[in-house]
């Protein structure tokens, strides 16, 4: 009707974007033909450097255009000094260059900057970044760099590139182990879920320090009495206390009904099936190809083909169990056993203020299998029917 603005519909807006779209698809390739060509010429100018930081300003994951960048600033770096030498040996009072390199690189790093704050998970910009650090890594470059990381774990507290990068830069830096635990202690009490921050403790801390030990103990029982679902803290408390390596053994294994399928549970949990885990068959025929449904894992499956009034054995090394009719259960545990491999008594006192949090969260996951794997390092293991109802 006549005086009302037309609404575009869905399909209009969408063959706009899609012109839109073309429009700058077709003015990029063309930039990026240009570009090329300068490149393969073996032009090193400034105007190619523009050109490349207007493709970088709106692609900033462009990799390539960022190690042809490189080749361009090392080249202006080169000429830079082979100015000044020329200079010197013509005697002239004072040795000048149009490139500037201090003032290249602290362009560079907020060119950098702003294009992390687009894609902050680029692999080629804090590559980039590193590299412009190595040309010049004076004490305030390193807490410079330092700073930037904390402003951007701020944005993304797991963002590992970022957290790689300032490993690097601690490396780099010399910085004190004290400093980053400091760091650490200030991104977990921001928010102690942070699981990047937990986990940096882990490469900090020196475990065979006791008093250390049950100092980080209570501050992770604050955490999990907050929070008992938290993951973050419960892995951070197991890797305190330490887990023992067993050998790989069978705790149970299981025929399908329509005896198709073999299942076992293992007592370690890990990517691949043990090389010696072998199934045999009634005839003697072997089969060790076992799969899993998520990997890391402690069950894994092996498809098989016999009849039901067949026996099935299953191998782990010496270990053998026989699976006639349907199941076969090992004498050992029903749930896999962990032992801790902090000193006893410190193990023996976690298990008082777990087993108070166990009655306070009964169904809690994370509370029963601690519970389970404490009473089994203190040696107080309950009957298989109070072991079934946790």
């Amino acid at each position: 009707m006549h005086g009302r603005l037309k609404v575009k519909t869905t399909a209009e807006k969408q063959a706009e974007k899609n012109k839109e779209r073309e429009k700058k698809k077709l003015v990029y390739q063309k930039c990026m033909r240009a570009i090329k060509d300068k490149f393969n010429s073996g032009d090193r100018s400034m105007e190619l450097l523009g050109m490349i930081t207007k493709v970088l300003e709106n692609i900033p994951e462009f990799s390539t255009l960022w190690n042809w960048r490189r080749v361009i600033l090392l080249a202006m770096i080169s000429s830079s000094k082979e100015e000044i030498q020329k200079s010197e040996h013509e005697n002239e009072s004072e040795t000048k260059s149009s490139f500037d390199k201090s003032e290249m690189l602290s362009s560079e790093k907020s060119f950098v900057a702003k294009c992390l704050e687009v894609n902050p998970k680029a692999y080629s910009l804090w590559s980039h970044r590193r590299w412009l650090v190595e040309q010049n890594a004076t004490e305030s470059v390193i807490q410079e760099e330092l700073n930037l990381c904390n402003l951007f774990l701020k944005y993304d507290e797991r963002n590992f590139h970022c957290w790689d990068y300032r490993r690097y830069i601690v490396r780099l830096g010399g910085i004190t182990r004290e400093a980053e635990l400091e760091t650490s202690t200030t991104l977990i009490e921001r928010n102690f879920s942070n699981y990047s921050a937990w986990h940096y403790r882990t490469t900090l801390l020196d475990t065979n320090n006791v008093d250390t030990v049950r100092q980080e103990l209570e501050w992770a029982q604050n955490a999990y009495f907050t929070d008992p679902s938290d993951q973050s803290v419960w892995l951070y408390y197991q890797w305190l206390l330490g887990r023992e390596t067993k050998p790989d053994k069978l705790l149970t294994v299981l025929k399908d009904s329509d005896n198709s399928t073999i299942h076992v549970l293992l007592n370690n949990i890990s990517y691949n099936p043990p090389s010696n885990l072998k199934v045999v068959l009634h005839d003697g025929s072997k089969s060790g190809v076992w799969r899993s449904h998520v990997t890391p894992s402690r069950l894994w499956y092996c498809d098989i083909a016999t009849s039901p009034e067949h026996e099935v054995t299953v191998q782990l090394g010496s270990e053998t169990v026989r699976c006639v009719n349907d199941i076969g259960v090992t004498s050992d545990c029903i749930t896999p056993r962990v032992d801790y491999t902090a000193p006893r008594d410190i193990v023996q006192e976690q298990l008082g203020n777990i087993r108070d949090l166990y009655e306070l969260e009964p169904e809690n996951k994370w509370v029963i299998s601690t519970y389970l794997d404490m009473m089994n390092t203190c040696n107080q293991s309950k009957s298989k029917e109070q072991i079934t109802e946790m």
